[in-house]
């Protein structure tokens, strides 16, 4: 079944039968377009190899037993992805103004409120906000998900982890049991909140536990930004001579090149505590990094063979 623009208050679940979106995802020529990535789900645990690999459409691609990613399953949402995270077990991704679920059976779109297109923040402890309310994603209340905290104003950016910060007109602040405090040393504006530790700024990354800021260095262009482990930060970014990875623990900044055949544009990073890191790049390809070694794997489609018959019905 296919998902039409419609209010956040109904609920549809995307059968793994997709014909319209399966038809969307190949060129006029009838030839298969090529895979694409925009953005790594967390993994479950400290593993960076167990991410999921996000298609702009909610593609879903998952390890295999190979070393490698694969979509099995021909499952997409009408929306284009803007946000993927993780809330409790469950993988979740925003389109436009809704939030979807992953279960077993395709993505479900999650009822939050009747009026407003709601917002949603990246990665682990994934949380979200209409307008002014914010919302849990892992637990939920009479059907729907638990209404947490008011913040002061109109919801502009939200992070997720430990604690809930949510950026507004009038600041930062941190969900604090059922009060939103403001953030002491923190900016007035972010460009963006990193889980609850960090927000970037144009020049570099806060630590809103310190309020100090880490400058990036010059000549670094930052392509794609996630949290990492210990509270810290991990990036990739673009220099002059090739791509670096990236990482922030406190104040302390570390760069690593990458091999220099690894080249592209880098939309997702993960990184856990044994060092493993996996790099996506938007034409498909993922950078492994495992016991100080990169390959480099491409996602492959191994979708069943499409239902006879007419395609399923549309929602109006």
């Amino acid at each position: 079944m296919q998902r039409r623009a419609f209010a956040a208050s109904v609920v549809l679940s995307v059968s793994l039968a997709l014909a319209p979106h399966a038809q969307a995802d190949r060129p006029a020529t009838g030839v298969p377009a090529a895979p694409q990535i925009v953005a790594l789900a967390p993994a479950p645990g400290d593993d960076a190899r167990k991410v999921i690999a996000i298609g702009p459409a909610g593609q879903i691609f998952e390890p295999d037993k190979t070393g490698g990613w694969v979509r099995d399953s021909a499952i997409t949402i009408s929306d284009r992805v803007t946000a993927v995270g993780r809330a409790g077990a469950s993988v979740v991704v925003r389109g436009d103004g809704v939030i979807f679920r992953l279960a077993a059976n395709g993505w479900t779109a999650i009822r939050i409120a009747q009026k407003g297109k709601a917002q949603m923040s990246s990665g682990a402890g994934a949380v979200a906000a209409i307008g002014r309310q914010i919302y849990a994603l892992d637990r939920s209340a009479s059907g729907e998900p638990t209404k947490l905290a008011l913040a002061p104003g109109p919801v502009l950016a939200l992070g997720g982890g430990k604690s809930i910060v949510v950026a507004t007109e009038r600041g930062l602040f941190r969900l604090e049991g059922t009060r939103m405090a403001p953030i002491k040393r923190s900016p007035r504006r972010v460009n963006r909140l990193i889980g609850d530790r960090w927000a970037l700024v144009d020049r570099g990354a806060v630590d809103l536990r310190s309020g100090v800021t880490t400058p990036w260095p010059s000549g670094l262009e930052i392509l794609t930004v996630a949290a990492g482990p210990g509270d810290g930060l991990v990036a990739v970014g673009s220099t002059r001579t090739g791509l670096e990875l990236v990482t922030v623990v406190k104040t302390k900044l570390e760069r690593v090149r990458l091999p220099d055949e690894i080249t592209g544009a880098a939309v997702g990073v993960a990184l856990d505590r044994s060092a493993r890191a996996v790099v996506a790049f938007h034409d498909g390809r993922l950078a492994v990094r495992d016991r100080g070694v990169w390959k480099v794997v491409t996602v492959r489609e191994a979708l069943p063979a499409p239902r006879p018959g007419p395609p399923p019905a549309a929602s109006p």
